[in-house]
């Protein structure tokens, strides 16, 4: 992956400025401890330009994020949203991955300041798939997902990430593409920053909203499911449930609607081409990318 040049820009606290330039002090504490927040949205090129997807909301769970840990972003969503664009502009790119993230100066200690303003930092590549197909066969993982009752599992808290990181590390190892988690009671919740769904009689089944990351791919696929007049149930279910599934698929900005073929070496009754969710793949890229407007929530 490609993530940058020499002649890359980044955004930093109002500033566009050369990666090369960018310098980050060796005892900053999102660095150390973790704490810190951040957001991922993906720009697509439409017939009328580039369009980032979804990036109010995007902007708006990032700001909600960081005072959730009592940090105060500096700017408004729309200007967050305005610089977005520029970088992506500045760095002459018309599909683009772009990620905010909102960062702690140095502190060494576990005590956050009052006196502390956080550091806005803000990346964009061009990143045109996670998976390298659609076809995943994926391994039930031994890592379970951090229980809602120790840290807010509702934000993209930086630290949190080494636990996806864990998981897809022993599916890989194993020779997996990736895994699926299940939460602290042991029902499945979710891929490694992706969200999941099974398809069963043709309905669909996702763990329920207040168990899981509530991601914002997770809510447009439901919706687009429903516009569909495709039914969608969100309940607890468990491994032995998904493993017998008609067909399955992790979504998420990055991955989009990314199909599974095996589950624990379990082979899903239909082919990809064949299920609910090749169809909800189909739509929502038509959707993200313009092609689709009768979708209510573009922005």
């Amino acid at each position: 992956m490609l993530y940058h040049t020499d002649k890359t820009v980044l955004f930093f606290n109002g500033k566009f400025k050369n990666v090369n330039e960018f310098k980050i002090s060796p005892f900053n504490q999102t660095l150390h401890y973790g704490y810190g927040v951040f957001d991922g949205i993906k720009a697509y090129k439409t017939a009328q330009g580039t369009h980032l997807f979804k990036v109010r909301r995007h902007f708006e769970r990032l700001v909600a994020s960081a005072e959730k840990l009592g940090i105060q972003v500096p700017y408004t969503s729309q200007e967050l949203i305005n610089y977005a664009y520029e970088l992506i502009e500045k760095n002459n790119l018309n599909e683009a991955y772009v990620r905010p993230l909102v960062m702690m100066d140095k502190n060494m200690t576990l005590r956050p300041s009052d006196s502390d303003h956080p550091n806005i930092l803000m990346t964009c590549w061009k990143w045109s798939k996670y998976y390298d197909n659609n076809f995943l066969n994926i391994k039930v993982s031994s890592w379970r997902r951090v229980h809602p009752r120790t840290t807010y599992i509702d934000i993209k808290i930086v630290g949190h990430f080494a636990n996806d990181i864990l998981a897809t590390k022993e599916a890989r190892d194993e020779g997996y593409d990736d895994a699926l988690m299940l939460d602290a009671e042991g029902y499945v919740a979710q891929g490694p920053g992706c969200s999941f769904f099974y398809e069963k009689g043709g309905r669909l089944f996702t763990p329920p909203s207040e168990k899981v990351y509530p991601s914002i791919t997770r809510y447009t696929l439901i919706e687009i499911a429903k516009q569909m007049g495709i039914e969608v149930i969100e309940k607890e279910f468990g491994v032995e449930d998904v493993i017998h599934a008609d067909g399955a698929f992790f979504v998420g900005t990055a991955a989009e609607v990314a199909g599974i073929k095996t589950i624990n070496d379990n082979e899903l009754r239909l082919k990809w081409e064949d299920t609910i969710g090749h169809l909800l793949h189909n739509r929502y890229k038509r959707i993200a990318s313009g092609k689709d407007t009768n979708f209510l929530e573009y922005f």
